[in-house]
């Protein structure tokens, strides 16, 4: 078979591309186009053969790999994302091969959206609590100091949750149904903050909500509707929240610190005042 039948009728993306800043394209196959969702003409049109205009992650270290294979004579063998047509995000598989020679590259594209799509799923279920829908107790304390390692200044306030008479349900009616009271405060907190904060389950009958920027009046809002909205009447049993706040209204606090805070408000409360919230401020 002659070279040119292997380079149009391989099923993965081919490409000869300059040794540039750009990658420009000089010649491509079929597939490729039908990968991307442009015509060989467009391409040439809207992205002036630039295969790095389609690129959508950090170039740079992209560049970097290029000139480490480009200096070892190495594939270059990478997974980084681009962007169709459609503007659909894809992930994808390259290999390439320097020719130094005439310093340019030969690559092998390969469309592994689906693997990453997949990944992503299992990495959502392993920090997620089955139980509540809501994240893990690792899960949670792994987001929450992101955002906090992330964060220079500002507002930030951790809310820790505990459910009164949750043992009575379990130990009078059992664990299904005691199952269900748990879901059933996962599907109320997400209700309440929506797409606001980090909320999870500590494990137990224990939940926390991690917010940002946020007053303490707005605080307050979110706390009573709290205290309204997650109570609970089961066969004349009724569970109600108790609520511990770390309120730190500088940011200087770190997940230990704010969560000593608030388990510290929680637990004077159920000794004195169980069904309230108590906020503690740094």
């Amino acid at each position: 078979m002659r070279d040119i039948d292997f380079f149009e009728k391989i099923s993965c993306g081919a490409l000869i591309c300059k040794n540039d800043k750009y990658s420009t394209i000089l010649k491509a196959n079929s597939a490729f186009y039908k990968m991307v969702g442009y015509t060989e003409d467009e391409m040439k049109k809207i992205h002036k053969n630039r295969f790095s205009e389609l690129v959508v992650d950090d170039l740079t270290e992209i560049l970097e790999k290029v000139n480490q294979a480009v200096g070892s004579e190495k594939k270059l063998d990478y997974e980084y994302r681009i962007k169709n047509k459609d503007n659909k995000i894809m992930w994808i598989h390259d290999v390439a091969t320097y020719d130094e020679e005439n310093n340019l590259f030969h690559v092998i594209i390969m469309d592994i959206t689906y693997r990453e799509d997949e990944l992503n799923r299992v990495r959502k279920n392993l920090e997620k609590d089955l139980l509540s829908n809501l994240l893990n107790r690792a899960a949670l304390e792994k987001k929450v100091k992101n955002k906090i390692d992330k964060k220079m200044f500002g507002i930030q306030s951790l809310i820790i949750i505990d459910l009164d008479n949750f043992k009575c349900i379990n130990d009078n009616m059992g664990h299904q149904k005691g199952d269900e009271v748990i879901s059933f405060i996962g599907t109320k907190l997400k209700e309440i903050f929506h797409k606001e904060g980090i909320v999870g389950r500590l494990g137990g009958d224990e939940f926390a909500v991690y917010l940002e920027n946020i007053t303490k009046s707005d605080l307050e809002v979110y706390l009573k509707r709290m205290i309204d909205e997650l109570e609970i009447t089961i066969e004349k049993i009724k569970i109600k929240s108790t609520i511990g706040v770390a309120y730190d209204k500088n940011g200087g606090c770190n997940f230990k610190e704010l969560y000593k805070l608030a388990d510290f408000a929680l637990y004077a409360l159920k000794k004195t005042s169980k069904g309230s919230y108590l906020i503690k401020e740094n």
